[in-house]
């Protein structure tokens, strides 16, 4: 992660651009049909018109919200607050090829995210990276983390007309999360081309942060080969983010990419 380190190119997942595409023509029929009903309903256009204003309104303050939340309750990462995070963010921003982001830590402990607002990007970590004292739990963690949602800021997941692209699509079963599943796989791509020796940060989504590690990645990454179920099946289709098992076999075994459906 050194300064005027080359910029290393990762692969988008293969079903990512078709899914988009499914998507967003989704995204376009459905608002059309909510139009045309709404038309049918109240005899009139200006209603239908109206409606579908406040679409792109709405995502915009939902997202200026979001953003407000964390400016107003998360501690803001800089040279002064978690220095050693702000040098991880800086550091990778200029390897990846990105303006640096603001930096938040997650006041509730959640899990780390990425997003934007207008012209600012921002990640949001989780202080179950950091120890009692403020300090950094373990360096390679946190570095994979940040380059996986920085991931998520080069690949454009981020990007206001990209989520309003899709809005409408992502309730409709087993697309919107298919499509999300995919993201997570592009942004670990992002995160493994930059920060490879940090793959081991998913056992942290499996054991936490105490236990992660004791968690034998290899083992769980073999699991997507043997477990089956119709009800297991029935929940990676549903989430919106891989499983802990399907994620490690990806980051593992990086000549196969990471499985979406079956």
């Amino acid at each position: 992660m050194g300064d005027g380190e080359e910029i290393v190119p990762a692969p988008a997942h293969p079903w990512e651009a078709p899914l988009f595409v499914v998507c967003a023509v989704a995204n376009v029929l459905l608002l059309g049909l909510g139009a045309h009903l709404l038309a049918v309903l109240t005899g009139t256009w200006q209603a239908p018109v109206l409606a579908l204003a406040a679409v792109p309104a709405g995502c915009w303050l939902v997202r200026g919200l979001r953003y407000a939340r964390h400016r107003a309750e998360s501690v803001k990462i800089s040279p002064t607050q978690f220095p050693e995070a702000y040098r991880v963010v800086a550091t990778l921003s200029a390897a990846m090829g990105v303006r640096t982001p603001e930096a938040y830590v997650r006041v509730d402990g959640g899990r780390a995210d990425a997003g934007a607002h207008g012209l600012r990007r921002y990640l949001v970590l989780s202080g179950e990276l950091f120890d009692d004292d403020g300090r950094v739990g373990d360096p390679d963690a946190l570095a994979f983390t940040v380059a996986h949602q920085l991931g998520h800021v080069v690949a454009g997941h981020t990007g206001f007309w990209r989520r309003l692209a899709v809005l409408g699509a992502e309730p409709v079963p087993l697309l919107g999360a298919a499509l999300a599943r995919c993201s997570e796989y592009t942004a670990d791509n992002h995160a493994y081309a930059h920060f490879p020796e940090g793959a081991h940060t998913v056992r942290v989504h499996a054991g936490g942060v105490r236990l992660y590690p004791r968690v034998n990645m290899g083992e769980m990454a073999d699991r997507a080969r043997t477990d089956r179920g119709c009800t297991l099946l029935l929940y990676h289709l549903l989430s919106r983010r891989p499983g802990n098992v399907r994620r490690m076999a990806a980051l593992r075994d990086r000549g196969r990419r990471g499985r979406v459906f079956l």
